[in-house]
């Protein structure tokens, strides 16, 4: 079974045996112990803060397989991006080149450089190891953090964003950045993706062009990157495209990932989620699978197992509440699967 928990500074060597395996393309989850170290304080100091609205806090969850006692996944959220340096994306958008003359009247796709997102929410690091690419697992994660969006709205913004990652090899070429990032950036796109992730982003406003860059001006590969997922992140985008995110026409300035976004009333595990008591089944549960969470801040964990809502509250078997650290009568929050 699974559970999914706050981070704590014993998982570090869990982390970057994860971050490894990611591979390139997930800035927001490098590969640099300092880096990691440093999301796991950042998420321990957010969980002690007493928040009114939303700031420079960051959270980070792992996934557990109980079986054995081992972290095989990790998630975050960002409270606000933006707050150091502007955060950036492409905006695709439409120029209009007219000829009255000529009776031409052309409309070209054009990427504009943008912070659209700034001060923005941003879901981040979905990552699980291979082993446990399951359904179950995957869905879990994703969703345990929209119930954490549920318990704390206060802590995040109304509006909630993802980027998804975009194309690359194994080797670190894409065929978006060689086309258009390496001319202004001088180097491939495995080093520049690895400088976002553990430096502060001043170099990018620095060294990206001002001007809109036209599309059809791409060579024919790159053009065809823009806006397509990564093999591996499919099985997560479909997670969240499900739950109600949509593309809205944004893309990442190295790889050209597509960025999807919500208003949280509006995800499906926000809106239908429920609360109510921890009651205990006496037999094995015949209902449907759910993602119940329970716990304050700090200790607030979520797992996934069959259960049956009842007007108190909802059936729970004794390992579920176990796994929950909870108590027949104990508040908890709960959605189906």
């Amino acid at each position: 079974m699974y559970l999914v928990r706050t981070v704590d500074f014993a998982d570090l060597p869990a982390l970057e045996r994860l971050a490894q395996q990611a591979g390139i393309g997930i800035t927001n989850f490098p590969a640099n112990r300092e880096r990691l170290n440093d999301k796991i304080a950042s998420s321990r100091r957010s969980l002690q803060t007493d928040v009114i609205q939303p700031g420079d806090e960051s959270y980070l969850f792992v996934l557990v397989d109980t079986s054995k006692d081992e972290i095989v996944g990790c998630c975050g959220i960002d409270a606000i991006v933006g707050n150091d340096a502007p955060f950036y994306s492409y905006r695709i958008d439409e120029v209009v080149h007219a000829s009255p003359q000529l009776q031409i009247h052309n409309r070209i796709p054009a990427l504009f450089l943008c912070h659209d997102y700034s001060g923005t929410s941003r879901l981040i690091a979905l990552v699980v190891d291979k082993a446990h690419q399951n359904a179950t697992a995957m869905a879990l994660l994703s969703k345990a953090r929209l119930l954490f969006i549920a318990r704390y709205p206060e802590r995040f913004t109304k509006r909630l964003f993802v980027e998804l990652r975009g194309e690359s090899d194994k080797h670190g070429y894409s065929a978006f950045w060689d086309a258009l990032g390496k001319h202004f950036f001088s180097m491939d796109f495995q080093k520049a993706d690895y400088l976002s992730a553990i430096s502060n982003k001043h170099f990018i406003a620095d060294l990206m062009p001002r001007y809109p860059i036209y599309v059809p001006t791409l060579p024919e590969a790159a053009q065809d990157a823009i806006g397509v997922i990564h093999e591996k992140s499919s099985q997560s985008a479909d997670i969240l495209l499900e739950e109600g995110f949509e593309f809205r026409g944004y893309v990442d300035i190295f790889d050209a990932g597509p960025t999807i976004e919500a208003r949280t009333e509006n995800l499906n595990t926000i809106a239908n989620q429920k609360s109510g008591k921890a009651l205990t089944l006496t037999e094995i549960s015949k209902g449907a699978m759910h993602i119940v969470s329970a716990g304050h801040l700090e200790s607030f964990r979520v797992t996934a197992a069959p259960a049956e809502p009842q007007a108190a509250g909802l059936g729970l078997e004794q390992a579920t509440q176990e796994r929950l650290a909870v108590s027949p009568g104990h508040r908890i929050q709960w959605a189906t699967l």
